[in-house]
């Protein structure tokens, strides 16, 4: 499966979700663009970024978007959750979706994000400006 698919998939599920008022894809934030973002019903910024592989990568992204989002998420297909993994998350402070199409959830939470504190707030409203225009 291809990156694109898997975001694609993950975006209409997530559309489709009551805790979300706002999901938008490719947002742009800082030079690049964030995968998902969505706000939830408490207004809480929540970015995703998707990898079908290189979850380092994904993490390094996930952590710069916390400048902006409140919370920062990787979603990754199915898999087993290395110790590795599970404790770059939790250095970092991102989350873990999984993704699984053949699923009734294609996306579930299996590391919960830190609630971001650190985000600086002219970031989090440059993050909020992009995403309204998007």
């Amino acid at each position: 499966m291809l990156e694109e698919e898997m975001m694609t998939i993950g975006f209409n599920y997530l559309m489709n979700q009551n805790q979300f008022k706002a999901v938008k894809q490719e947002v742009p934030f800082l030079s690049r663009c964030i995968d998902i973002v969505l706000i939830d019903n408490s207004d809480v910024i929540i970015s995703i970024e998707f990898k079908v592989k290189n979850w380092r990568h994904a993490i390094e992204q996930a952590v710069n978007h916390k400048l902006g989002a409140d919370m920062s998420y990787i979603c990754l297909p199915k898999r087993k959750i290395s110790d590795v993994l599970r404790k770059s998350l939790e250095e970092s402070g991102v989350g873990l979706l999984i993704f699984d199409k053949n699923s009734e959830e294609i996306i579930t939470k299996a590391v919960s994000a830190a609630s971001n504190s650190s985000n600086i707030p002219a970031f989090r409203q440059m993050l909020k400006d992009n995403f309204e225009k998007v």
